[in-house]
């Protein structure tokens, strides 16, 4: 079969999502915009602007593009599903009314407040005083998110009177966040073991992907700044059919039809973070994509067809597609950037990739320079283990390591230890 597919991103979940697609008989060409410098490996990058749609239909057009998926949530917020549906293309993706899921915190804490989605108790401020007399409410801890894209760096956790100053200053004084922190939602900090589930969706048909845990926190034992992600591995043994049935009642069928009722039915990938709360799922957030570095995880455990996947979910056949995953565990450690998630280091050159013959890294934030893979971004490479067992997998991932190395390179050295203990 002659596929052209067109992914839009630059990260490690995109890389993640090339390799997979790469080894699919279905998929002819892969094209990657802007990509880095894994994906320059095994499709064919292009430095178009993201922002220029006009631009990106010419190329679609001109490469006879048969799938456009979406790595990034700023794009899906900007409308770039809208846009090339109007022009009848087939693209993997919400709408810009349904991606606002993520891209304001508020609206989704009021979908889940409406349709009575477990959720933590919140309130949705503007100004210094709303958030001081929703803290006095709900005493501490609590939890300051910006209501805007962030990064997934735009939440807070106070545990006391000046952890909660400092927030203060960060959102109002210093508008670290922008135009994302113009909204603020206070939350109830609730507390438990978090899992995300991935699912494939139209309108109400889903299929669960997998079910997988991040290390959001930048250090060992969940110190630290906030990151995009430190790692994650998938399964977690906390899933179960008990509790699989729970989420699907209660948190992922209820969604999916609010958002008919709202009148923007979803359509791609959704993300659900959850919190388990004495064993009860609870939702921390949703994201409109896959989630990174999660998706490095799920998709070598995927033993069964992206392409197939997202061309059934767009033409509403999942009912009938059969989604399978590989048995063990798979786990990711990312490799960072001195620096991040602040201002980071780059420049470096990466030393050892050549050497990893049969060992599984997806690329994030590599460049080519005079045929050198060098550091451009904060995270910069995930190294994959799989094993039959979470402990083998974690090893495994572990073990890559030895053989990479870049100027002032941290990770983790605790990624899946949580899910050992379970």
């Amino acid at each position: 079969m002659n596929n052209n597919v067109l992914i839009l991103g630059s990260g490690g979940r995109e890389h993640a999502m090339v390799w997979k697609l790469s080894r699919e008989s279905k998929v002819k060409n892969i094209f990657c915009i802007p990509g880095n410098a894994g994906t320059s490996q095994i499709a064919t990058n292009k430095s178009l602007s993201l922002t220029d749609y006009d631009k990106l239909l010419e190329f679609v057009n001109k490469n006879n593009i048969n799938l456009i998926i979406v790595g990034p949530e700023n794009l899906l917020d900007d409308g770039i599903v809208d846009f090339f549906n109007s022009h009848n293309k087939k693209i993997f993706g919400p709408s810009k009314a349904a991606s606002r899921l993520e891209s304001s915190k508020i609206y989704a804490r009021d979908i889940m407040k409406k349709y009575n989605i477990p959720h933590p108790n919140y309130f949705s401020c503007i100004t210094r005083n709303e958030v001081q007399k929703a803290k006095e409410f709900l005493g501490f801890p609590i939890v300051l998110k910006a209501d805007g894209l962030a990064a997934g760096k735009g939440v807070i956790i106070c545990n006391n009177e000046n952890e909660y100053n400092k927030a203060l200053d960060v959102f109002f004084e210093n508008q670290s966040f922008g135009t994302a922190s113009d909204k603020i939602s206070v939350e109830e900090c609730i507390q438990g073991p978090e899992i995300s589930i991935f699912v494939s969706c139209n309108g109400s048909q889903y299929k669960i992907l997998n079910n997988a845990q991040d290390h959001k926190r930048a250090f060992n034992q969940d110190k630290g700044p906030n990151t995009g992600g430190m790692g994650a591995y998938a399964p977690t043994p906390l899933y179960n059919s008990k509790l699989e049935s729970k989420i699907k009642s209660k948190i992922i069928e209820p969604t999916l039809n609010a958002m008919i009722s709202e009148g923007h039915p979803y359509c791609g990938f959704l993300y659900f973070g959850l919190m388990l709360v004495n064993g009860d799922p609870y939702v921390i957030e949703y994201n409109v994509r896959m989630g990174d570095p999660e998706t490095q995880v799920v998709m070598p455990m995927m033993d069964c067809s992206l392409y197939d996947l997202l061309n059934a979910t767009l033409e509403k056949k999942l009912d009938t597609f059969n989604y399978k995953n590989k048995s063990g565990f798979c786990v990711t450690v990312v490799l960072a950037a001195n620096g991040y998630p602040l201002k980071y280091e780059t420049g470096n050159i990466i030393n050892g990739l050549d050497k990893l013959k049969n060992d599984l890294v997806f690329h994030a934030g590599t460049a080519l320079s005079d045929k050198k893979f060098i550091v451009s971004g904060g995270r910069v490479l995930n190294t994959i283990g799989y094993g039959s067992d979470l402990k083998t997998a974690i090893n495994k991932a572990y073990k890559v390591i030895n053989n990479v190395d870049f100027k002032n390179m941290f990770f983790r050295t605790d990624i899946g230890k949580k899910g050992l203990d379970y």
